[in-house]
């Protein structure tokens, strides 16, 4: 309750808290502002294991999540606000069609003020599904009308930001005989692999799955593996990291090891708490924020909404690469670290439309 109505943090316009005591569905819905048009936003289906409360850290991490899209629809230049979801559980045992049927019918009854899509936990066959109960549904298959898996164009983002923080440091948008360690090689990390070593990278991954590591060593054998994330922020020669797990990557105790120049990765919330920007510039190590750089797939769902075109959507995304640059010289012209100027961007327009 703190962190919903602290405006520095909440803010939030609506949260809506949903139980279905037949299909075991616990989800939080959060929307965090509806200002630049419906708000939009994945779906996560998550356990919270790890945690004592796990109802109250998903409702936290709802709130934070949905605070965060406000901001990447209004970098990506998206006529919605910002909104998350969260259902609680462990996909592999709680997810059923049962489940997601009756999600659907809580999203329906929101009446278009929040849009969802997939995210952690969730894929294009469950939004069908869930599309069954609501038209609010984006991340649909091809057959149903969708634009598919969204990883396609968030990991096309991240390199596009890739490419920008290169610019910036190198003065070249390519990564060619650069080492980038990428941290979670699931859809979007499997997926930004293939593009930075079609571009010329040397990669080093690693991930909490083995297999999702042997996946991607079948495809590029050439790929080093690092036996953790630990160890991976820790490779000399690392040139770029890529924290595309989930969120909280970079804390105190990840930022003072980092040998990146750079940090440009998917995940979410990669801030772990505010100061973290600060003490990434005092390293001088440039930061991409990561709700600008992985916007591709928010970009890819909303195109859905007006008949999925995956040209026009690839070229949008494409522009994450001038928004970054833009970022990087406004955060030098202000003095500021570059998620600083990157919320003033978003709070600017955001505050626009308001008014």
């Amino acid at each position: 309750m703190q962190t919903l109505f602290r405006s520095e943090q909440g803010g939030h316009e609506q949260v809506v808290l949903c139980q279905d005591r037949r299909s075991g569905l616990k989800a939080v819905i959060a929307i965090h502002s509806t200002a630049l048009g419906p708000a939009l936003g994945g779906t996560r289906f998550h356990a919270y294991a790890d945690h004592a409360l796990p109802e109250e850290a998903a409702t936290l991490d709802a709130l934070n999540l949905a605070r965060g899209m406000s901001y990447k629809n209004a970098m990506a230049g998206l006529e919605h606000g910002g909104g998350k979801a969260v259902i609680i559980g462990d996909p592999d045992i709680l997810k059923s069609e049962e489940l997601l049927l009756a999600y659907g019918r809580f999203i329906s009854s929101l009446g278009g003020r929040y849009v969802t899509a997939c995210d952690v936990g969730t894929y294009v066959q469950d939004m069908d599904v869930v599309a069954r109960e609501c038209r609010w549904t984006t991340g649909r298959s091809p057959e149903n009308g969708g634009a598919g898996d969204s990883s396609v164009l968030t990991s096309f983002g991240v390199f596009q930001g890739m490419r920008a923080s290169a610019q910036r440091l190198w003065g070249a948008p390519t990564l060619r005989d650069r080492t980038v360690g990428v941290a979670g090689v699931g859809k979007v990390g499997r997926l930004l692999v293939d593009l930075l070593v079609e571009d010329g990278a040397e990669v080093v991954v690693t991930d909490v799955r083995e297999e999702s590591v042997d996946r991607v060593r079948a495809t590029h054998p050439q790929v080093t593996v690092a036996a953790s994330t630990e160890a991976l922020i820790r490779t000399e020669g690392l040139d770029v990291y890529a924290p595309c797990a989930l969120g909280g990557a970079l804390d105190d105790t990840t930022v003072p090891a980092l040998t990146a120049k750079a940090v440009c990765g998917a995940a979410n919330n990669q801030l772990a708490h505010p100061g973290v920007e600060k003490d990434l510039a005092d390293r001088g190590i440039l930061y991409a924020p990561d709700y600008v750089v992985n916007a591709g797939g928010v970009i890819q769902v909303a195109d859905e909404l007006h008949g999925f075109d995956f040209a026009r959507a690839k070229e949008k995304a494409t522009k994450i690469y001038d928004t970054t640059l833009e970022i990087f010289q406004r955060a030098a012209d202000d003095g500021v670290p570059p998620a600083v100027a990157a919320d003033r961007i978003a709070e600017q327009r955001m505050a626009a439309a308001r008014g």
